[in-house]
């Protein structure tokens, strides 16, 4: 963990006009429209050394993302 930046729950969409990116859960939950598709949940995982690409974990459902932030803070010992 001591290489990762940022670690964050994410909302994997897309637009209408076919652009796909990943927005805060906070977003989706309250401004999701039928302008934009749910692709699928992530947890994300950015890294100090900005060379290095991000890498995510899809997740299904929002329960399955649930329970992968648990298995995650149980490992890590949060």
């Amino acid at each position: 963990m001591n290489e990762v930046s940022r670690l964050y729950p994410a909302a994997i969409i897309r637009y209408r006009d076919g652009t796909v990116t990943q927005i805060s859960m906070e977003w989706f939950d309250k401004m999701a429209n039928e302008d934009v598709e749910l692709l699928h949940y992530a947890i994300c995982f950015h890294y100090k050394d900005e060379e290095r690409e991000p890498i995510s974990f899809a997740y299904g459902t929002k329960e399955e993302l649930e329970e992968g932030i648990t298995s995650l803070v149980e490992q890590l010992d949060l």
